[in-house]
């Protein structure tokens, strides 16, 4: 794994004061990730969290949450945990951070025993090679997980939390998973780790009480503009469900082939419209949590590297 340009031993230092520093931060970005600048706040929550501040970060999807922890990552020792709900995203961010020399690893019920048993060797060896860890919420509250993360802590090996999805720990959210609440254990479990806590979708009821149920330390509270220029929405009315199928296979064949995805409410109805769509010529599969595992991998994988143009899922595809 190539070596981070700014190592950071602590938030209090010198060293970690520099590491703070736009220039060097910008180096790391433009190592690893190719990129000259930083957008929106990103900057401002990385350089937040190497201080040791706790932050909530409000950026709108695309706007590019994820380098918000992966460059702490890289500018600071021990490992970067992020808790996401979508495992289908944990398996692309890992495997892209691994393509660009990071070590990445994620824990799923998607893997197999020999490559989870390989992964928790590292962590508990005392010298973890990981630098970013991905769990579910379901996985942290484990009492297993959770004993392994105060031995961890002790050691000082934790460096950062990041939860994303951060608004499904609130009761007034749209999107509210019992399991984020048991989230609120961390700030006591982890006593002076920086935790970041990353949404897209959060009114301000939503925030206040992501805020309060985390126990952030009077946090860095930043917030971005939702307009999206690149985006057109358009409303159409749909009569027989016949129909509606044959608009979007429509819509499809006069969009250039370029890759999509398609979400429904329903299982059943993923699986009837791609169908349909692949009758159509419009090479497309069914995403949802109700198909095996590895399926829904090699789904994913397939669409990733244009095999199919179209996905047709629940949300459970994120």
């Amino acid at each position: 794994m190539k070596k981070p340009l700014v190592p950071v031993k602590g938030a209090s230092s010198s060293q970690g004061k520099k590491a703070c520093e736009k220039d060097d931060l910008v180096k790391l970005l433009e190592k690893y990730f190719g990129y000259s600048e930083f957008r929106g706040k990103q900057l401002d929550a990385i350089q937040a969290v190497l201080s040791g501040r706790d932050c909530f970060c409000l950026m709108p999807t695309g706007g590019g949450k994820s380098m918000c922890y992966q460059i702490p990552a890289l500018a600071k020792p021990g490992i970067v945990l992020v808790i996401s709900p979508l495992i289908a995203l944990m398996e692309n961010q890992v495997s892209s951070l691994k393509s660009k020399g990071i070590r990445a690893e994620f824990l799923s019920s998607t893997q197999t025993a020999r490559i989870k048993e390989k992964i928790h060797e590292d962590i508990d060896s005392g010298k973890p090679s990981v630098k970013l860890l991905y769990v579910t919420p379901e996985l942290v509250a484990t009492s297993g997980f959770s004993a392994k993360l105060t031995k961890l802590h002790n050691r000082g090996l934790v460096g950062l939390v990041a939860i994303d999805e951060a608004h499904c720990i609130s009761t007034w959210s749209h999107d509210f998973r019992p399991s984020y609440r048991k989230l609120s254990s961390l700030r006591r479990q982890l006593p002076g780790v920086p935790i970041l806590a990353l949404t897209a979708t959060a009114v301000p009821k939503v925030q206040t009480d992501v805020i309060a149920s985390l126990s952030l330390h009077n946090p860095v509270v930043l917030k971005s503009s939702f307009n999206r220029p690149n985006i057109f929405y358009e409303v159409r009315y749909k009569d027989l469900l016949q129909d509606t199928y044959s608009d979007i296979a429509n819509l499809l064949k006069s969009s250039g082939n370029v890759c999509s995805i398609i979400y429904c409410l329903e299982r059943s109805t993923c699986d009837n419209l791609a169908s349909f769509l692949s009758n159509q010529g419009i090479s497309s599969a069914a995403y949802h949590a109700g198909l095996k595992s590895n399926l829904r991998t090699s789904v994913l994988e397939d669409w990733l590297s244009c095999k199919i143009q179209v996905v047709v899922a629940t949300v459970a595809f994120g």
